[in-house]
């Protein structure tokens, strides 16, 4: 056997009593915190999901935080402009 690098991850009990209140971006789980100035404010992004099977649609709407926000949206801007250019 070789030295194969495995990736796993470890739960524990603590998750069962993580605050409900926080919440998590979806896409790197970090805690998206209020904005000053504004306790009940919503988080600085948002992504929504589309699921399609059959006849029935889904949308799903999932906080983001500031840094994932940006660079989605960046790379399904450079996608479509990829996508213009060739037609």
């Amino acid at each position: 056997m070789g030295n194969a690098s495995r990736d796993f991850v470890v739960a524990s009990h603590e998750i069962l009593f993580a605050s409900s209140d926080e919440i998590l971006c979806d896409a790197c789980g970090g805690a998206i915190h209020a904005q000053e100035g504004a306790d009940d404010a919503p988080p600085n992004g948002q992504a929504t999901y589309l699921r399609a099977r059959g006849d029935e649609t889904t949308l799903e709407n999932v906080p983001l935080c500031a840094s994932c926000a940006s660079v989605i949206g960046m790379t399904a801007l450079a996608r479509w402009e990829i996508e213009e250019e060739e037609g």
